[in-house]
């Protein structure tokens, strides 16, 4: 596996990359940040850390692949491309011309944010009718009370209306109090936390989320835990980062002849396969972003996925029209069938489908599944080698377990929403999407192949909890550490880096135009300073040093403002390539839709959704040089499938399945 920054082909193949370039050409930069700042980057080097998701969860596909086929395989993970497919840029301009924008504090979907309290801030997120509802009680607002604002589509028209009666009324809590009446009231609601608060949270004290290590130069200090829990092969971290050459004689003496057996094929044979996981089935249980992205990215390389929905529960995606492109593009390579298994008939069927399964991927809150009667023991009775991934918010286990979290809420308790922002923007327009969502998809889908490659050598399957407040912990190592170590917990620092400088978004010709440029070392300086025609100011003394740039950052950004603020961002970013800088235009999803790199690559792909027409997508991050996967099919209709799955897969009769359609167990 390649991971560099373009990929192996395409225009900007040869450019050179950094992470806040990734980040800006990714479309990630454009919408984070105050409404009246530059775009701003995301703090712990993200970037690198998806692209490095990807090349596990790629190179453990392929070894699938291997073990079924014999053959090996080159992948090409570009760092550019695994970045462009969050936030959903590409579909969102394709769908209906939207493009995300940094939007301060008032977020599109109110109430959703963070919320001044008497003595600190709250995460606050309203995304269910329901949740709606029993906020409107609370408040017991006669302004708030009219069936109308029932509605979350008449809500989105009316943000800042909504905003202002939420902020009145949460500033006379709290902090404690308004989360403490929150929870009992199943809201999404969390305390805005720093590094320190969740080093010694409850929640992550309770799961020994982290774990004492011994270092030969530092001593004994905490390292953060992994971001998934394995029932039958745990995750142990047992050892600090290696000496340089610590390991090498044991390394060169060790028998590199060593190989495992394979003791376990896929659910169905695989002639001629497209994607390296053909011939592997998964049902689908879970709803909203996590878990759908997780079984999309399984989906997408050859898995057959079945996506279980009820008419009676609906998935956002399907109730709110502008979650439309992210319902649309997290739900395509799948089949869709409806299902109400809280009746016993339904509890039947679904206990039929995990029978001839090969993983079931759920993210109900803690303890749903159970009360249901579909705990991992009684699955494994079924099937005793199914994988079973579980992705609650907080955990199944600690005193948070039943706290409703969303992506935001968990970004605000991991301590990320404090450090994503700049030193002097208010806490109120700090980075407030569901970027934990994507962590935990792409760590999950990486944890599913790891159990799935143990039952293909040992046959036997286990349970994998992915709670995404640890995935979401996990990205955020450098920031942990320096607490761990060294007692020093991280502020919001916008776009500086204590490795580059300059490091920003600086401004370009035309409306909120920007384009990324990081230099790490004193090459890219003096070649930064040659691309400008050698001004005068960069050979000032203070500017010799990367110390001494770090230290004056705020007088280089200055000055180089004053020279891009010149330049078109394209030509900006193609003049600075040449003289092999770092840099890049910080993309809006328009761009990212018509970007000539991407479109050559074959990355931007046309979907047919049966409902919806077609839709262009960002395709598949990873690019497979003998399995490459394809986009299968686009999102279903609620219960297309149905008769497919419950007649042809399940091989019932038509008498039985119309029987159960007119009883709303199939419904």
């Amino acid at each position: 596996a390649s991971i560099t920054p373009f990929g192996q082909i395409g225009p900007y193949r040869d450019f050179v990359g950094s992470e806040i370039v990734m980040q800006a050409m990714g479309g990630l930069m454009y919408c984070q940040g105050d409404d009246d700042k530059p775009p701003c980057a995301a703090p712990c080097e993200q970037a690198s850390q998806l692209a490095s998701y990807h090349a596990a969860f790629g190179i453990l596909a392929a070894i699938n692949h291997r073990n079924h086929s014999g053959r090996g395989q080159h992948l090409d993970v570009s760092t550019y491309e695994v970045v462009a497919q969050v936030l959903f840029n590409v579909t969102r301009y394709s769908y209906h011309g939207d493009i995300a924008r940094r939007t301060g504090a008032v977020s599109a979907i109110a109430p959703n944010g963070y919320y001044r309290c008497k003595d600190g801030y709250v995460s606050l997120a309203v995304l269910e009718d329901s949740h709606w509802q029993e906020l409107v009680r609370w408040m017991d607002l006669e302004a708030l009370s009219d069936p109308a604002w029932n509605d979350m589509n008449f809500r989105r028209t009316q943000p800042d209306v909504i905003d202002q009666f939420v902020r009145e009324f949460i500033s006379s809590f709290s902090v404690s109090e308004f989360l403490e009446q929150g929870h009992s009231r199943h809201l999404a609601v969390s305390r805005v936390n720093d590094i320190g608060d969740l080093v010694e949270s409850p929640q992550m004290i309770s799961r020994q989320y982290f774990t004492e290590i011994s270092d030969p130069q530092i001593g004994q200090h905490l390292y953060p835990g992994a971001p998934y829990r394995f029932s039958r092969t745990p995750v142990k971290i047992e050892r600090p980062s290696p000496q340089l050459g610590e390991h090498q004689d044991a390394i060169l003496n060790r028998n590199l002849n060593e190989t495992g057996k394979l003791a376990k094929s896929f659910s169905f044979p695989r002639p001629n396969s497209l994607g390296p996981l053909d011939g592997l089935r998964i049902l689908d249980l879970s709803r909203v972003w996590s878990g759908p992205f997780t079984t999309r990215y399984l989906g997408d390389l050859g898995a057959e996925v079945i996506k279980v929905e009820s008419e009676k529960y609906l998935d956002t995606g399907r109730k709110v029209t502008n979650s439309t492109p992210q319902f649309l593009e997290i739900n395509r390579s799948k089949k869709g069938v409806t299902l109400d298994f809280q009746k016993p008939e339904g509890l039947d069927l679904i206990k039929d489908l995990i029978g001839i399964s090969d993983i079931v991927v759920e993210n109900f809150a803690a303890g749903v599944l159970e009360r249901r009667g579909l705990g991992y023991a009684v699955l494994q009775d079924i099937k005793p080698d199914l994988v079973m991934i579980s992705m609650p918010g907080y955990g199944n286990a600690g005193p948070y377990k039943d706290h409703v979290g969303y992506g935001q809420n968990l970004m605000s308790y991991g301590g990320l929403s404090k450090i994503w922002g700049f030193p002097d923007s208010p806490i109120e327009a700090r980075s407030n999407v569901h970027f934990p969502d994507f962590v935990s998809a792409v760590a999950s889908s990486t944890a599913v192949l790891a159990a799935l490659e143990y039952r293909t050598l040992y046959g036997v399957g286990q349970h994998i909890e992915v709670a995404q407040i640890e995935a979401v912990s996990s990205s955020m190592g450098v920031a942990l550490m320096d607490f761990l170590i060294n007692g020093k917990s991280w502020e919001a620092n916008g776009n500086q880096s204590m490795w580059a400088a300059p490091s920003g978004s600086y401004p370009c010709q035309g409306e909120d135009q920007w384009c990324a440029i990081a230099c790490s070392d004193d090459k890219e300086w003096f070649s930064l300073r040659k691309a400008m025609g050698d001004p005068k100011w960069a050979f000032e003394q203070i500017f010799d040093s990367m110390e001494g740039r770090v230290e004056h950052s705020d007088n280089l950004n200055d000055l180089l403002s004053k020279w891009t603020i010149k330049h078109e961002p394209y030509k900006l970013m193609t003049l600075l390539q040449k003289f092999e800088v770092p840099a890049g235009v910080v993309q809006s999803g328009k761009q990212l839709f018509n970007d000539d790199h991407l479109r050559e690559k074959g990355f931007i792909v046309t979907v047919e959704h049966s409902e919806w027409g077609n839709v262009e997508h960002p395709g598949i991050a990873v690019n497979f040089s003998d399995s490459p996967g394809r986009i299968s099919s686009g999102t279903p209709r609620l219960g297309e499938h149905n008769q497919e799955i419950f007649s042809g897969l399940l091989g019932m009769n038509q008498d039985h399945v119309h029987h159960l359609t007119e009883t709303k167990v199939i419904a």
